[in-house]
């Protein structure tokens, strides 16, 4: 049986009870229209702002915050939060059209927060749907028909067919142990049947999986051992176009460029594009048979700058490359084109096309903003486009174009899907949620705290935290995921703005019990956090940061469940904090649920205990040492879909891992899902965890991550004990 919509376990039933009966701070969300005719610029808001701690833990208006926070904090069992990936709805993520007769409107859709797949008709209704592994990321559709999907979590890959029947599984492959794959993040089919092309997020690679012909089985098979190429950090986007094969690595900020030889199998390598920043979405066309045109949809190919006490050089570009396709080249970059400038922040949407006049035509739009921009190139593609625009809703992850024409975005901020209107002139965009597509009965209205997650995880996702924003110079237009790429990182290590101090970009899940934040530990709870959050995202905008949001003018809030006219201040931050307290961490591919460590994962466990738990601690709150839980608990722990130790602490120290971000050193970090946090130390300067391991040396009770004190009696990690440590952290 699939699997429901809306997914209300214990922990999170809990959780969302908790934060709905704290009423301390007053409503969610609410408060009726706001009695100021439009937000205050700063300089009119001078003479009114507190003269104290304004936009610190000093500010009396945040004490309505601050007591929510704690009273939710009392109640909150921290070894029972939810995972992050069960926790923002259904969330539709790839959609694909199925091939078919000329006409053929059928799309299929995966739910990577139901863990479903949906055969989707003409109208956007649901007609039919099958369990998937859990948190599927990946949809790929063969020629012949075949539906595949994978997931981040799990190193499945489910196979179905379309019927008369509907949706129906033909057969599931589990990637043997000896490959080392734990999750498949993306899947794209290859020039016939069986023939498939793999994203190892994890492991780094790009595999090509041969299936076992026949008639379709319940377990399918491998016809020869998957071939790997090593291809960089963070692999999490295919794609195939005619004979060449292209691998987005979102932590390197690079795609590479691949031919496919005449066995199917990706061999030489013929470009590699790389930013100074993350690469989100691109598509290529082939304008003859020796090239390539890249379009690329990432972050300003610039420095991040702190230097003016906010975020500088951060809006999103549209760029475009020609490859030579014929031998090993560098790309040529065309043309680029701010498109933070047009409106469209985090483009995760690019396709392009070439029309018959050899024009190119390009169609982007951003998770972050609502327009849909349609752009054209002349034929040598260095002058500006021509755009054209119209009004989608923010949110969208994956586009469609059907026989008709037509175009259909999922869209998982919405939990639905859209499609644009045909013109300008026509009414907005139509939106189908889910449960509105899969005729679901009509529920009870979501709770304040339900709506409040949603506004708050769309402060995260979008442009509302600082709506005034321009792309000038060094201003940027942005969000947090600008930085931090599905609440993860982004691969960077950014200059601070102070001295000589640059840091990694630090993952925003799991907050919650992991405070005081962030690696200067200035912020003591999430109520500072969000309130620093709209005062930094804002601070070059002209505009005070405590501002009420007003949803006439953000009417694709009311797809979230807003039935007020306005937000309030408050109401933003408590929204804030409410999404924040529950994005936790999503489970971790390496572990069995329920199982228990190997020898090898056993002695690495007790090797950290004795050389890093010092430090890094096994709390379930990293700013509570009575939560500490002794070794003899950890295995039951640790081998949980949760995991909620903290394996850090809330105290500083120094390392050697210099220069310091902080007078006393840095607060020491998380350790939670660690193939998320490349590169690693505060500095950036370890690329992978080995080296981390290599580096490290001890003297007693004494430990150094870095440039430690020269002695003789210092050691090392020797190999064994390198691969004991690894076995371990994998865990984590």
């Amino acid at each position: 049986m699939p699997r429901p919509i809306v997914k209300a376990g214990k922990s999170i039933a809990a959780l969302a009870a908790i934060v709905a009966a704290s009423a301390t701070a007053g409503a969610v969300l609410g408060g009726g229209p706001s009695s100021t005719p439009a937000p205050p610029t700063a300089a009119e808001s001078a003479a009114t702002a507190p003269a104290v701690g304004a936009h610190t833990a000093g500010d009396a208006r945040l004490l309505p915050l601050h007591e929510f926070e704690e009273a939710l904090r009392r109640q909150t069992d921290f070894r029972a939060l939810p995972t992050g990936d069960a926790v923002t709805g259904p969330d539709p993520y790839v959609v694909r059209a199925l091939p078919g007769a000329p006409g053929t409107q059928r799309l299929v859709s995966i739910l990577r927060g139901a863990a479903q797949v949906v055969l989707l008709d003409a109208d956007l209704r649901v007609t039919s749907r099958a369990a998937t592994p859990r948190a599927p990321t990946g949809l790929a559709v063969a020629d012949n028909g075949d539906i595949f999907v994978s997931s981040e979590l799990t190193p499945v890959i489910a196979r179905y067919r379309v019927t008369s029947a509907g949706l129906q599984p033909t057969g599931t492959l589990t990637l043997p142990a000896t490959t080392g794959v734990r999750a498949v993040r993306d899947l794209v089919a290859g020039d016939g049947a069986g023939l498939l092309y793999a994203a190892d997020e994890i492991g780094g690679r790009l595999l090509t999986l041969r299936l076992s012909p026949g008639d379709p089985a319940p377990t399918l098979g491998l016809a020869a051992t998957p071939g790997a190429i090593a291809v960089g950090h963070g692999p999490f986007r295919l794609a195939r176009v005619g004979n060449r094969l292209l691998v987005d690595c979102l932590l390197d900020h690079t795609i590479v460029v691949f031919r496919i030889g005449k066995d199917g199998a990706p061999g030489q390598e013929l470009a590699r594009v790389r930013h100074d920043g993350p690469l989100w979405s691109f598509d290529a066309v082939t304008p003859d048979d020796d090239h390539l045109l890249l379009l690329v949809g990432g972050v300003e190919d610039h420095p991040l700058d702190r230097t003016g006490g906010s975020f500088g050089y951060i809006d999103s570009f549209l760029t475009v490359y020609r490859v030579d396709t014929r031998a090993p080249a560098p790309p040529v970059r065309l043309s680029v084109t701010n498109l933070s400038a047009l409106g469209v922040v985090t483009p995760k949407v690019v396709s392009g096309r070439l029309d018959p006049d050899g024009s190119l035509r390009a169609a982007v739009t951003g998770y972050a903003t609502s327009p849909l921009l349609f752009l054209t190139f002349a034929k040598d593609l260095r002058a500006q486009p021509s755009v054209v625009t119209r009004e989608l809703v923010p949110g969208t992850t994956s586009m469609v174009t059907r026989a008709d024409g037509t175009l259909v975005f999922a869209d998982p901020l919405l939990d639905a899907w859209v499609s644009p209107s045909s013109s300008a002139a026509a009414d907005g965009p139509r939106v189908v949620p889910v449960r509105q597509a899969m005729d679901a009965p009509p529920t009870a209205s979501p709770s304040s705290a339900d709506v409040a997650a949603r506004v708050g995880e769309a402060l995260l996702f979008t442009t509302l935290m600082a709506p005034w924003n321009r792309s000038d110079g060094p201003l940027s237009r942005f969000t947090c995921e600008t930085c931090h790429f599905e609440m993860y990182g982004d691969g960077r290590t950014h200059h601070t703005g102070r001295g000589d101090v640059h840091a990694t970009t630090k993952p925003l899940r799991g907050l919650f019990n992991n405070r005081p934040h962030f690696s200067r530990a200035l912020d003591p709870d999430l109520t500072v956090v969000a309130n620093s959050e709209f005062r930094v995202a804002g601070a070059r905008s002209d505009h005070d940061p405590w501002f009420t949001v007003r949803v006439d003018d953000f009417p694709w809030l009311r797809w979230l469940g807003v039935t007020d006219p306005s937000l309030p201040p408050l109401a933003l931050r408590k929204a804030l904090m409410t999404a924040l307290m529950r994005l936790g961490h999503a489970p971790n591919p390496a572990v069995t649920p329920g199982g228990h460590f190997t020898e090898r994962e056993r002695q690495g466990a007790a090797l950290f205990r004795d050389r890093c738990e010092s430090c890094h601690q096994a709390r379930l709150a990293s700013d509570d040492p009575a939560s500490r839980l002794p070794f003899a608990q950890w295995e039951a722990v640790v081998m949980t879909d949760a995991d909620p130790l903290v394996w850090g602490a809330a105290e500083y120290r120094q390392t050697g891992v210099v220069p310091y971000v902080h007078e006393s050193g840095a607060r020491v970090p998380s350790l939670r899902r660690l193939y998320k946090k490349f590169p690693y130390f505060t500095n950036g300067s370890a690329q992978d965890l080995d080296a981390v391991l290599t580096r490290a040396r001890f003297d007693g009770n004494a430990f150094w991550h870095d440039g430690g004190p020269a002695g003789a009696s210092q050691r090392f990690f020797d190999p064994e004990e390198i691969q004991r440590l690894r076995a371990f952290l994998d865990l984590l």
